[in-house]
């Protein structure tokens, strides 16, 4: 059977989640050799509108970038989960900002919240790395595109001379991921 996967990020505009996604998509095509579609859409204003990027990864020839139900959705923003929750498929995991209100419909699904501004802001002392902690959180609680794939990935698209800082971002992002899932698999086993 074909492999077949669609991730939304989204959030607001500032949030990085367009390079966030082109990422995640070359770290699937070019590091794993899968096939990715990538597309995007963002509001008129730059920072603080809605941003929305999408990734389909298969291990088949993709047709349409078009995603019909989502695997993953990640939500940075409460406007962002709000208007995206609807079209998670029925297996579907969520990821969002610790911020973002889920509410009990979610109760039987796989639900990761962590607070990915305040971790770019403490472990990298920028806020802007906001995406970078985030594809961290994801390739740890996600196993789509290995973790060594994504690393490889930000690395070739980071600015010279600040690859550590995202490298740091990455790994914190990791990190918080890795405390969660450990933190769950305690309370299941209880």
């Amino acid at each position: 059977m074909a492999f077949k996967y669609s991730i939304r990020l989204s959030g607001a505009g500032g949030h990085g989640l367009i390079q966030a996604a082109r990422i995640l998509a070359e770290a699937a095509a070019i590091y794993d050799n899968k096939n990715a579609a990538e597309s995007c859409s963002y509001g008129p204003e730059a920072r603080g509108s809605s941003s929305r990027a999408e990734i389909v990864i298969s291990d088949e020839a993709i047709d349409s970038p078009k995603i019909e139900a989502i695997d993953l959705l990640m939500a940075l923003s409460q406007e962002a989960f709000d208007k995206y929750i609807k079209d998670l498929g029925p297996s579907g995991i969520v990821v969002t900002d610790c911020r973002v209100q889920t509410g009990d419909e979610l109760k039987s699904r796989k639900v990761y919240s962590a607070p990915f501004m305040e971790i770019a802001e403490k472990e990298c002392g920028q806020p802007a790395m906001v995406n970078i902690v985030a594809l961290g959180f994801f390739a740890e609680v996600s196993g789509i595109v290995s973790k060594k794939s994504i690393r490889q990935a930000i690395l070739a698209r980071a600015p010279k001379m600040s690859e550590s800082t995202y490298i740091q971002a990455y790994e914190a992002g990791s990190k918080a991921a890795a405390q969660q899932l450990n933190k769950q698999e305690y309370q299941a086993k209880k």
